[in-house]
């Protein structure tokens, strides 16, 4: 098979049923990360989330899913029944895919690249259980630093303000259910 541009053009490269298994997936990792972008890399498809998230695609006996060791080291029992190697797993043909597991595996990889930001202060990510965006900011040494910022599920931003080796220093804003200012309140130092 030629090397595809796009992910609709790599599945349709394959049978019928390997393009439904193929589909599922790419669904599935839609509806569990739904802010990550398709790529190609490595000649596979590839869902882009603040880095690699995770890549799929189709041999000849199953579909091969790769998120990343960490995906793979955090789910060791529920994928101990397939074969694979350090950062893969093999789904073989004939069998269902298991797309809760996927899921699962989806949403840890997006939080885990959501959480890796910036150079010795790593940066935050705490979500909605939709999905949007709860909480950012950053973590020095296990406690929370610098700005943060607290969201509605609408993605209206609700409270902000900065942190000193985990204390709330500064000026603290709350916010409307519009996102205009509230209330400010200065935090002792």
């Amino acid at each position: 098979m030629k090397t595809a541009k796009t992910i609709d053009s790599y599945i349709s490269g394959y049978p019928a049923e390997v393009q439904t298994l193929l589909q599922q997936m790419r669904a599935t990792i839609h509806k569990a990360a739904p802010k990550a972008e398709e790529a190609m890399k490595y000649g596979i498809p590839t869902f882009v989330l603040n880095g690699n998230l995770v890549h799929f695609g189709a041999f000849n006996r199953h579909i091969g899913f790769y998120p990343a060791s960490s995906g793979k080291s955090t789910f060791r029992k529920e994928f101990s029944v397939y074969k694979g190697a350090k950062g893969s797993v093999q789904f073989p043909f004939g069998m269902p895919l298991p797309l809760a597991l996927i899921t699962k595996v989806v949403k840890f990889r997006a939080q885990e690249n959501l959480s890796k930001r910036g150079g010795g202060k790593k940066g935050f990510v705490h979500y909605h259980k939709d999905g949007s965006i709860w909480a950012k900011g950053k973590v020095a040494n296990g406690v929370m630093e610098g700005y943060w910022e607290w969201f509605r599920k609408d993605g209206v931003r609700m409270r902000s303000g900065s942190f000193k080796k985990g204390k709330q220093v500064g000026e603290w804003t709350t916010y409307d259910k519009t996102g205009k200012v509230h209330k400010v309140t200065n935090m002792k130092k």
